[in-house]
């Protein structure tokens, strides 16, 4: 019933709006049409009285002529000029007198016309065409626009318009014809001149008076272009269709499919004018169209209101079982992916276990962790990274069984759930299944490149109290497996926990590290490629541990930036080399030397005057002093980290980038920093003499260090073939085990300065390369 009630109200409406749509529609084609009929009347009104307009330049013209039938030609340019002519009607090109000379007066005509002052000094007068005929139409004066004339002989009556100006001497009436003259077509108007300035009544008579004839030729575009202004989006042109000829001269632009109106000017011309005007369509009538969707619209609603009238209880049920499904579903699922989230994942590992222990199979669990995500949002941002996440959901979820679950519990980590681990479905097959898959890039669209993602997985099996264990036991297994190298599974062992216990035995006892001076500086050499001179050292960190010895920087450095204890460190290793190396110097040993800094470091202002404040107390020239930054610190909010690169720059510090081309960095974004170096990482250097690849994009980073002015150094260098490889390349300095190892200041001094500076000879390095 009340979809019947709805359907009639609908239906009713829907006809009344077309209906009315239609009417206003029609009306409005009706008052369009008219409108334009009146423009175009207006259009052709204007145009015939700017033609007429052109009639009474020609009545003024012969009036002048006829009281002075033998002006000059000066006379005649300077009546010209005293009416401004040419300015008061800028559509006339030019304008021209002719005479009726019979053959016998031809000599005093030419005699006439090529008097002194009357032509340019040697002009001649010669008959064009050529020829005897019983008389001649020619010019005795006029004035362009051009400074070209015709010549003085032109016939007028030998042109196709001969008969026109004929006609017109004996009938008394001008005409008007389009006219080719002086490499232009227009519209041309001629009038007879009588002697006493009026047509006398017969053609005996007018021959009698006949003086000859003014003419003026108009561009008809300017004439077309006046009659069109105030009628935007309308055309006109003007045909001359008579004695065989057919000229058209047009204006304006009519739109596609515009109505045409055509007025007859007589004597061969018509004026043809075009306009859109609107159609009866109600689609073409914005105004009945409007009237039509509302009517519709209106209908619609009130049928909608009718129907919810109708049926509101029990939509208002439904909807409130459909939110209600929406709300458990957000509640238990991760809004980005649609993946189960923690709450979910928690009870379903809760009934894996329960179900493992009556089925009497083993849980399984796998914790899976994107590596390097971050660096993904940092440099091509976090949309993208989003982007990234769910294309790994969905590849990750078509990988696994329809009984397995993976969830996601925050960020880049997720969690697979296996049910019934067998040997067919065991842990580490469908851990090396995922590593397999995750292989593939990933093609996010443009513009981004096709991504290549990394995993590691940490698995836990067996029978635990509680679901919280089983995460734990998977936690620690993948810090392990990103601790092994990353992209790879581990599976938990309960030796692992000991690990983890060292790395939180490690983040307490850095808590007193640097306040009981258990920290010191080692510096590595680095040398000119070139002669094999020692140029500058890098200090590196390392600590004395009271309990486990000496640790060197990737066992504690990310537990100090992870604690913030990064700044005060970094702070004193900068105190530290500034002063070793300013005692150096002092002694004579000009050495420069680089201090790494952390991406932590670079977040804060503070490391610039850290920075000033370890080169004021220890006396160091700034330029000597070379600061160490990894690519993928530089990456790290770049515009920042730009503005402080070059407050560091301000005071005479040089930048080196670190581990160059093995992070994200682009062409594009290095040019944003002041650097000053490029330090080839050891990956690139161990494989130079195996790897074509890796040779050939050191050679490339040189090349774009020469682009850039930037030097080249290259890390870990450790064997005599390594080293040619480099020098061939022009690589500039170098450093690594094959020249030195770290040393502490006094062995570095004993072995490697003091004898550079006593000049004594330096052993060779094997390959007859010298020590320095």
């Amino acid at each position: 019933m009340w979809a019947a009630v709805v359907v009639l109200l609908v239906v009713g409406g829907v006809v009344f709006s077309l209906f009315v749509g239609s009417r206003v529609a029609r009306g409005e084609a009706a008052r369009s049409l008219v409108a334009f009929d009146l423009s175009s009347a207006q259009v052709a009104s204007t145009l015939q009285l700017a033609i007429e307009q052109q009639n009474d330049l020609l009545v003024n013209a012969g009036a002048y002529i006829a009281g002075n039938p033998t002006g000059s030609q000066s006379e005649l340019t300077g009546w010209a000029n005293s009416v401004q002519l040419l300015t008061r009607y800028p559509q006339v090109h030019s304008l021209v007198v002719i005479a009726y000379v019979p053959l016998a007066d031809l000599p005093a005509f030419t005699a006439q016309v090529t008097a002194p002052g009357e032509t340019a000094a040697g002009t001649e007068f010669q008959v064009v065409p050529p020829g005897s005929r019983p008389f001649y139409c020619l010019a005795t004066g006029g004035l362009s626009r051009e400074t070209r004339t015709r010549p003085l002989g032109v016939d007028f009556c030998a042109d196709p318009g001969g008969n026109a100006l004929l006609a017109a001497r004996d009938s008394g009436v001008g005409s008007y014809e389009p006219i080719t003259a002086e490499g232009i077509t227009g519209l041309g108007i001629e009038s007879p001149i009588y002697s006493g300035g009026t047509v006398p009544g017969t053609v005996e008579l007018r021959r009698a008076a006949f003086l000859g004839w003014v003419g003026i030729l108009s561009d008809p575009s300017m004439l077309m272009d006046r009659a069109l202004q105030g009628n935007p989006g309308m055309a006109v042109s003007m045909r001359y269709h008579l004695d065989g000829s057919d000229v058209t001269f047009s204006a304006g632009h009519a739109p596609l499919g515009a109505r045409s109106r055509v007025a007859d000017l007589a004597t061969g011309w018509t004026v043809s004018t075009a306009g859109a005007t609107v159609s009866s369509s109600v689609f073409d009538v914005p105004g009945a169209l409007q009237l039509m969707i509302a009517g519709l619209t209106l209908s619609v609603l009130l049928g909608a209101f009718v129907w919810v009238l109708g049926t509101g209880r029990q939509r208002a049920r439904r909807l409130v079982e459909k939110r209600t499904g929406q709300l458990r579903h957000q509640a238990l699922h991760d809004a980005l992916t649609g993946l189960p989230n923690r709450v979910l994942l928690g009870d379903r590992l809760t009934q894996l276990l329960a179900r493992a222990r009556r089925d009497g199979t083993a849980a399984a669990v796998l914790f899976l962790d994107l590596d390097d995500f971050k660096n993904v949002n940092d440099t091509l941002g976090h949309q993208a990274g989003d982007r990234l996440l769910i294309a790994v959901a969905a590849r990750l979820a078509s990988t696994l069984r329809e009984v397995d679950t993976i969830a996601r519990m925050g960020g880049d980590e997720f969690v697979v759930l296996i049910d019934g681990a067998s040997v067919h479905a065991s842990p580490e097959l469908v851990a090396q299944r995922l590593l397999d898959v995750m292989g593939q890039p990933f093609d996010l669209g443009a513009p981004l490149l096709p991504l290549t993602v990394n995993l590691s997985i940490g698995i836990a099996t067996g029978d635990k109290a509680s679901a919280d264990e089983l995460l734990r036991d998977a936690d620690t297994a993948l810090y392990q497996a990103k601790g092994a190298g990353k992209n790879r599974y581990a599976t938990f062992d309960p030796q692992m926990q000991s690990v983890l216990s060292r790395h939180t035995e490690l983040e307490f006892d850095l808590r007193s590290a640097l306040t009981e001076h258990q920290y010191h500086l080692v510096y590595q050499p680095i040398y000119n490629l070139t002669d094999l001179s020692m140029v500058a050292v890098e200090a590196l960190l390392r600590w004395d541990h009271p309990t486990m010895g000496v640790l060197m920087p990737e066992e504690f450095i990310p537990i100090l930036e992870q604690s913030g204890q990064i700044h005060d460190v970094g702070r004193w290793v900068l105190q530290e080399a500034c002063a070793q190396a300013a005692t150096w110097r002092s002694r004579g040993d000009d050495l420069d030397i680089s201090v790494n800094v952390s991406a932590r470091q670079l977040d804060q202002d503070s490391l610039i005057d850290d920075i000033a404040q370890a080169l004021q107390t220890s006396g160091l020239p700034a330029d000597a002093l070379i600061i160490e930054v990894t690519e993928t610190a530089l990456m790290h909010n770049v515009d920042d980290t730009a503005q402080r690169l070059r407050a560091v720059k301000t005071l005479g510090v040089r930048i080196a980038v670190d581990d160059f081309g093995t992070g994200y960095s682009s062409l594009a974004y290095l040019r944003k920093f002041p650097v000053d170096s490029l330090k080839i990482d050891r990956m690139f250097t161990n494989a130079i003499t195996t790897s074509p690849e890796s040779k050939a994009l050191i050679g490339t980073l040189v090349q774009l260090g020469k682009d850039l002015g930037l030097s080249t150094l290259a890390e870990g260098v450790e064997t005599v073939d390594e080293m040619d490889v480099l020098r061939a390349a022009n690589v500039d300095q170098g450093q690594g085990f094959l020249m030195a190892h770290p040393l502490d200041p006094t062995t570095l001094e004993n072995q490697l300065l003091i004898p550079t500076r006593a000049s004594t000879p330096t052993p060779p390095l094997p390959g007859g390369h010298p020590a320095r």
